[in-house]
């Protein structure tokens, strides 16, 4: 894969912060994300929001976010 297609895969992907530390997880829609977060009370999503690289949520749509299993769990959704 040429340094370019790593790049502009990369531009559609965010992660968690337990990805580095080689957690469990799995991707998930970025508007699916988005949706989950939005049920959660103003601080919770605030604090989970501040877990995942930053994006603008209009680009959810194109982006794809992946959650180690507990911050998954913590939004309650299933891999998709």
């Amino acid at each position: 894969m040429s340094e370019q297609a790593v790049v502009e895969q990369a531009a559609g992907e965010r992660e968690c912060v337990h990805r580095s530390r080689s957690a469990a997880g799995g991707f998930y829609r970025g508007d699916v994300y988005v949706e989950s977060l939005q049920r959660l009370r103003s601080a919770d999503a605030m604090k989970m929001a501040g877990k995942v690289s930053p994006f603008f949520w209009a680009d959810a749509l194109r982006l794809r976010v992946w959650l180690c299993h507990e911050c998954a769990g913590e939004l309650r959704l299933q891999n998709r």
